[in-house]
This record gives structure tokens, sequence and C-alpha cells, in this order.
């Protein structure tokens, strides 16, 4: 009876295992033939290259940011 019961269980497993399988199997083949369909008909455009900004001649801080950090250090220092 229960050797029965475990042969039942495993061909229910196997059965269950196979199903979900296939069922990946056919959404990566899916997923595929969308990505393929959809670059052959609607092809990405490559951009043209962008001209880098250039940052200004110094690239630290500039002293308002510094003065304002300062200020507030400052302030926190006297709450405490």
């Amino acid at each position: 009876m229960v050797a029965d019961l475990l042969a039942e269980a495993a061909g229910l497993m196997l059965i269950g295992m196979i199903a979900v399988f296939t069922f990946l199997c056919l959404l990566v083949l899916l997923l595929k033939l969308m990505s393929y369909s959809i670059q052959r008909f609607f092809p990405v455009k490559v951009a043209d290259k962008v001209t880098r900004v250039e940052q200004s001649a110094s690239d630290g801080v500039s002293p308002a940011v510094v003065a304002a950090i300062s200020a507030a250090v400052h302030q926190y220092r006297q709450q405490q």
C-alpha cells in the first residue's frame, strides 16, 4: 500500500517536473523569438557620439559649498 502511494507520488512528481521544464523551455524560446523579431523590425538607431562637457579647470569644490559646510559643522558643534 505504501509502495503504491510512493510510486504514484513519484509519477506525479515526474509529470509535474516535465511539464514545468517544457513550459520554461517554451518560454525561453518565445522570448528569444520575440527579441529577434523586435530587433529585426524595429532596429535601434545608433546615437551619435555625444561630445563630453568638460568641467571647469578647477575640479575642486566651490568656495560657497565649503563655506556652507563649515557653517553647518560649526552650528552643529555649538549645539552639542
